[in-house]
């Protein structure tokens, strides 16, 4: 057993963890019949990534990235990729994250079950809209595609889900073309608060 906290640091209670590092090997330890939940870097709020006296399937291993399409923006990875790690991959080529939440440091995976979202929120939605396609591999060893149009309603329970659908492996993602990893932005100063509104 180890002990293991999330993001607000509120516990470190022990856990079993079992390192995922092979997506062909990680159907036989579901498989297993030990009742676990996914964790990739525990930067979930609250304790939502914790199982305490439980297992853990660590999936911060799982951090391959498997395609690119440069001309189309399509990225195909495993759950464990980080996202910083995918805006480091992608800017240089003219891509980015449609959303990013106010943390580099979630898994793809992380960020599915969460349904994360950004500043750009009233625009771009959450990341779940940005998703086309992702392996759900369930406590009985099965794997399941699930996209908007295929296993629909299983897609819909697992963003958002915080994991409790099973486990995601890979994931296809739409990047959106980015000219800069910089921001143009205006600064207006404002006197007061009335003046803020009158605005």
């Amino acid at each position: 057993m180890k002990r293991v906290s999330s993001w607000g640091r509120l516990s470190a209670l022990p856990h079993e963890v079992i390192e995922l590092v092979d997506r062909s090997r990680v159907s036989a330890e579901l498989a297993r019949g030990r009742p676990g939940i996914a964790y990739g870097l525990g930067r979930s709020y609250g304790d939502a990534c914790l199982n305490p006296d439980g297992v853990l399937w660590r999936t911060a291993g799982l951090d391959r990235f498997i395609r690119f399409d440069e001309t189309s923006g399509w990225l195909v990875c495993e759950a464990g990729v980080v996202l910083r790690d995918i805006q480091r991959l992608a800017i240089p080529r003219g891509w980015g994250l449609p959303v990013l939440p106010g943390t580099q440091f979630v898994t793809v995976g992380g960020a599915i079950a969460n349904d994360v979202h950004g500043k750009n929120h009233h625009v771009a939605g959450s990341f779940g809209h940005h998703l086309r396609r992702f392996e759900l591999l369930r406590s009985d060893g099965s794997r399941t595609v699930c996209s908007p149009d295929a296993n629909a309603e299983l897609f819909r329970a697992t963003v958002g889900g915080l994991g409790l659908t099973g486990l995601i492996t890979w994931a296809e993602i739409q990047l959106r073309p980015v000219t800069s990893a910089w921001f143009d932005v205006e600064t207006i100063r404002m006197e007061s608060l009335p003046l803020f509104r009158a605005e």
